[in-house]
């Protein structure tokens, strides 16, 4: 059975009564020669009207413009457009090559609002940043660290004390079926697992 988009505009004028190209010429304000041109096959899809026939004939876009369905289908959810530039602010660790580590409150970019990646509690991540190279990141590294521990691979953030100051470390875990290889030294205090490392330039100036 042919599925064109002449046929499938025929379906829709005959199912909403529209009986001519020039009905629809004044019902949808397109040119009766255009629609001429549509109804007979020699447009194909006429992508930046696909809506307003729909409209105007009362059935489904997704229809009229694919195939895929029926004329009375709902329309499929479109996919959520990301937020450009969305942060949030927060408290941050910075972790600098010499020195003590501090707190600042930051803007970092705001995770929650994420499709892909779906936070069960923002009060189990905390983040921690690396301005300048050290032996573990390259600067610039905004690291977000999950707290509470589950089973499973990954890279996990540690400390260890060395000359009496904390440095910053980390270890993996992978499986090989239900073999485990650990990474983790002794000495290295797990801070939980790294849901996601970035490269971001921290703002402190809040």
């Amino acid at each position: 059975m042919s599925n064109t988009f002449a046929d499938r505009l025929a379906r829709a004028m005959k199912l909403k009564g529209v009986k001519t190209a020039s009905a629809l010429s004044r019902e949808t304000g397109i040119e009766r020669s255009y629609l001429y041109r549509l109804a007979s096959g020699k447009i194909d899809n006429p992508h930046k009207y696909v809506e307003r026939l729909a409209v105007a004939t009362g059935v489904s876009s997704h229809w009229l413009g694919t195939g895929v369905g029926d004329p009375y289908d709902p329309e499929p959810e479109k996919p959520k457009e990301p937020t450009a530039n969305a942060t949030m602010l927060t408290h941050v660790t910075v972790v600098p090559p010499e020195g003590d580590w501090y707190e600042v409150t930051a803007r970092v970019p705001d995770i929650f609002l994420s499709e892909q990646h779906k936070p069960r509690d923002k009060k189990l991540y905390e983040y921690y940043y690396v301005p300048e190279t050290i032996d573990c990141f390259t600067g610039f590294t905004l690291l977000v660290v999950e707290r509470e521990l589950r089973p499973g691979p990954g890279m996990f953030l540690a400390q260890r004390e060395e000359n009496g100051k904390k440095k910053l470390c980390n270890f993996l875990i992978t499986y090989k079926g239900l073999d485990q290889t650990n990474t983790r030294q002794p000495d290295m205090q797990t801070i939980g697992r790294v849901r996601i490392m970035d490269y971001w330039e921290l703002d402190t100036k809040i």
